[in-house]
């Protein structure tokens, strides 16, 4: 079975942008599938699903990915509108969602704009995918020029039930041309970037990063999910658009643990930082009362980018629920080596929201609450729905 999966997304991070939508008619939807399966030579017996898949979403970046795993190689499509700069990186690997041993080295995928990618890809010298057998790609925007740059990651599965001749031949339409990255493996890659995607860690103020000890979860989970139970290993601390990101989930937080509650922006040189930190008008505030003490970080580089972090301090707070609202704007345009943002740009706004629970300490000590924050029984937006 050969999925299609749909992606969006763009810049990440604390950087969180409008999210487009983006519908396509039933009839170009069955148009583009019967011309990849004709590009591909997919046997007429072969099953086709189009998943509609959850992402990150943001603006500028849409990815159709479509994949045929073969005994000795495997095929790809990819269709979509890329932002300048930006990549798709993929490997093919012999278990389901990116699971098991690889089979080829990482490869690039050289898109712009609106393109269509078309490729066949040998494994490597020796490996196989047995007849039967589940196989996936994993695939994931990242910067041009670095590939641990990453964006949004995704995986397509498919069950090798036998792939048509035609796919031993280079499938034509290729719009691009793919080059090998080399062997590096793309959960690694992923856990060290910079980026949040579907299952990347949000780098912290600390110098490590949020929720360590907290895993991607499959879709689907047989019993309880271990993330309703989840206690993070830096409890109380809250990326403020935790809303946007798995791995950003809070976790239980008892009324006896310190609440911090922290952002983030990174750019390529310090010039870009100081331009950043001269214009930014960041506005946050926890069930709408706002920061009034947000302390900053100096600069510090890593993982190839310079990196300043934000954070304020709420304390202990009483048992009950608190919504995060974040909001950024700038004065003057600026730039941060790789997009504009500010007035007159396409990105004069950057918000979100994070949710989370206070709960009472399982050992029922005296907490000495701040009180400068009072909690509600749901989500603030949903009691002030037009602020």
């Amino acid at each position: 079975m050969h999925k299609v999966l749909r992606y969006h997304s763009g810049k990440s991070s604390s950087k969180v942008k409008e999210i487009p939508v983006k519908k396509l008619a039933l009839l170009t939807s069955c148009l583009l599938l019967l011309m990849v399966i004709a590009t591909l030579g997919v046997q007429p017996g072969q099953a086709q699903t189009t998943t509609p898949t959850p992402a990150a979403t943001t603006q500028g970046t849409t990815v159709e990915a479509f994949a045929v795993l073969c005994t000795d190689a495997v095929v790809v499509r990819f269709s979509g509108t890329m932002l300048s700069g930006w990549d798709i990186y993929y490997q093919a690997f012999n278990g389901p969602n990116g699971t098991g041993t690889a089979l080829t080295n990482v490869r690039q995928a050289l898109v712009a704009g609106d393109f269509l990618f078309n490729e066949r890809l040998a494994y490597n010298s020796g490996s196989t995918l047995a007849t039967g057998a589940t196989g996936s790609i994993k695939a994931f925007v990242a910067r041009e020029g670095n590939s641990s740059s990453v964006d949004f990651e995704f995986t397509v599965n498919d069950f090798n039930d036998g792939c048509s001749s035609d796919t031993t031949t280079q499938p034509t339409g290729s719009a691009d041309t793919g080059t090998t990255t080399g062997s590096t493996d793309t959960t690694a890659a992923a856990a060290s970037t910079s980026r949040p995607g579907f299952t990347t860690s949000l780098l912290a103020p600390n110098g490590g990063l949020l929720n360590p000890n907290l895993q991607p979860e499959a879709a689907v989970v047989i019993g309880a999910r271990p993330s309703d139970t989840f206690r993070s290993e830096t409890p109380g601390l809250l990326f403020a658009e935790c809303d946007e990101y798995p791995l950003a989930l809070p976790g239980l937080i008892y009324d006896n643990d310190t609440v911090v509650v922290y952002w983030s922006w990174y750019t390529k040189t310090l010039e870009d930082m100081q331009q950043h930190i001269d214009n930014a008008i960041y506005v946050a505030s926890i069930n709408t009362a706002r920061f009034n003490d947000v302390q900053r970080t100096e600069p510090v580089r890593r993982n190839g980018n310079y990196w300043v972090f934000y954070s304020f301090t709420a304390g202990q707070l009483r048992p009950g629920h608190y919504e995060v609202a974040y909001d950024l704007t700038w004065a003057n345009p600026v730039n941060d080596g790789y997009d504009d943002y500010g007035p007159g740009t396409a990105r004069p706004r950057e918000s979100g929201n994070c949710n989370f629970d206070v709960t009472r300490n399982p050992q029922n000590q005296s907490v000495d609450y701040i009180d400068m924050f009072f909690p509600t029984n749901w989500p603030v937006h949903n009691i002030t729905p037009n602020d």
